[in-house]
């Protein structure tokens, strides 16, 4: 176990070199300058030159990236452009409340889309299998953001039940600001999750270890929760690291939406006014994320399905 993890943990900081790498690369290709997007469009050049000198902006991209590099392996990712603040500092106040919206809206993803998935896979051609399929084509066919407008219209503006944006300011009222954004971006996780889990219990249930249980006099729920289940649950936990790695990255469109103060938000903006180092800083912060979640993911999968352990440790 230890080979593996150490030989994934190397593989993903190759990964998050070649995506920081790749991103800084595009960024300094943009045919823009940021020293005057900082100053502004009556900027002096004895001015833009100090800006150029300052943020190591007056030489070629090799020489940025070394600057770059350098400062990295401080511990420094920079100062932001636009806020002057350290990028570090800024990126530390973004990632707990987009932590908070992606573990909430995981969170809804199983509670909802996993038991769905079963009952429809349990009473399948019924009328539970027809409703878990019509849940999960709308909720694949909605865009995020006609949902996001539509709850905002009728549960927040319409009902008045809950906020409609905003971060609260601590405990009840947190839970409350971060409830619409969670159910936005849970909805396309539900429908796939209760898709997925129905697939892939209704192939289960018709194995040949799954008849031998019920043979040997077992009832329905025994041979679901101790012998389905464990076996049908993977390419979920699969799906769910792919997920939660993303979302920790960032939703940008549903944090601008909503105005939650996490990363996705603060991309945006970065990306508006050209300021690199807090763009590089949230690209390097989603792909560690992205990375991590998806080696736990991984882990959580050796351990449900003890078959895969022999083929992990010999690298098939």
């Amino acid at each position: 176990m230890t080979q593996l993890v150490l030989r994934r943990l190397g593989w993903t900081a190759l990964v998050v070199w070649f995506v920081v790498t790749l991103t800084f690369l595009v960024t300094t290709a943009i045919p823009a300058d940021p020293a005057q997007a900082l100053l502004g469009p009556h900027a002096t050049e004895d001015g833009l030159a100090r800006v150029r000198a300052h943020y190591c902006l007056d030489r070629g991209a090799l020489h940025q990236y070394g600057c770059w590099i350098a400062n990295l392996a401080r511990g420094d990712l920079g100062e932001s452009f636009r806020s002057k603040r350290a990028v570090t500092e800024l990126l530390s106040e973004r990632w707990w409340p987009t932590a908070q919206l992606a573990i909430a809206a995981i969170a809804l993803q199983l509670a909802v889309g996993v038991p769905l998935g079963i009952a429809a896979a349990v009473w399948r051609r019924r009328w539970p299998d027809h409703a878990a399929t019509a849940i999960g084509l709308a909720g694949q066919s909605a865009p995020p953001f006609v949902i996001a407008s539509t709850l905002v219209y009728v549960v927040a503006y319409w009902w008045g039940w809950l906020p409609v944006s905003g971060y609260g300011d601590g405990g009840w009222d947190r839970v409350r600001h971060l409830v619409l954004p969670a159910v936005t971006l849970a909805t396309a996780g539900v429908a796939l999750s209760s898709r997925l889990m129905r697939a892939e219990l209704i192939e289960v249930l018709g194995s040949d270890y799954v008849r031998t249980a019920r043979a040997k006099g077992l009832s329905e729920r025994a041979v679901l929760t101790r012998h389905a289940l464990r076996n049908a649950i993977g390419p979920v936990v699969t799906l769910v690291g792919v997920d939660l790695g993303a979302l920790l990255g960032g939703a940008v469109v549903i944090e601008v939406i909503f105005a939650w103060p996490g990363l996705g938000r603060e991309s945006m903006q970065a990306i508006l006014e050209l300021d690199i180092p807090v763009i590089l800083g949230v690209v390097m912060v989603s792909a560690v994320a992205i990375a991590l979640v998806n080696l736990a993911a991984d882990l959580a999968l050796l351990w449900l399905d003890p078959r895969l352990r022999d083929g992990a440790f010999d690298g098939r």
